[in-house]
């Protein structure tokens, strides 16, 4: 995906913990390597969990809510497919996907699907680390992926895989702010 110069990261509409994480990690890690890349999702509704809030705020986020999109060179969905009923539809010169949903629905060899995972932010964290990237490097990242595969895996009760317990205790994230996202969607009323 590297070849791409102009990138952009779609997630899938409401967005959850997994899809953020993901998207925000993979974001980082093109705007590093120096390409001119965006982080959007569409969709009816804007974020409104005050835990995703909380987790845009504190990472300083920068994904942005779209309804038009001029077409990218690179549309990359992430945590869903594109051509799927959860994902605003958006053209691109060239469409990849990176997803843990089995949907039978592939494009071609640029989709990286692997259903066996809990969460999308196990096979970015898995992606990542094959390309030399250190998650660590990066408290923010390694906190987002794993605030991502917390969410997606029912506060960690469905792992199995290796990739995901490789992932839980090698990352070196944030505990507070893990503490305090845990809590968040919790009020006086």
């Amino acid at each position: 995906l590297s070849r791409f110069r102009q990138i952009v990261i779609q997630i899938h509409d409401n967005p959850d913990a997994d899809a953020v994480g993901s998207g925000y990690a993979l974001y980082r890690y093109f705007k590093r390597d120096g390409r001119d890349v965006r982080l959007i999702y569409g969709g009816r509704n804007v974020i409104s969990k005050s835990n995703m809030k909380l987790l845009l705020q504190e990472l300083d986020i920068p994904l942005e809510y779209v309804t038009e999109l001029a077409s990218p060179e690179l549309l990359l969905t992430v945590d869903c497919q594109h051509g799927q009923g959860n994902v605003q539809h958006f053209d691109a010169e060239n469409i990849a996907m990176i997803d843990h949903h089995s949907t039978g629905k592939l494009s071609d060899d640029m989709a990286e699907i692997r259903s066996h995972l809990v969460s999308c932010a196990s096979i970015c964290y898995s992606m990542l680390k094959d390309a030399g990237y250190d998650a660590n490097d990066d408290t923010d990242i390694a906190t987002a992926l794993y605030y991502g595969l917390y969410m997606d895996s029912n506060q960690l009760s469905e792992i199995s895989h290796p990739i995901d317990r490789d992932m839980i205790d090698f990352l070196q994230y944030d505990k507070q702010l893990i503490s305090r996202l845990k809590y968040a969607n919790f009020s006086i009323s």
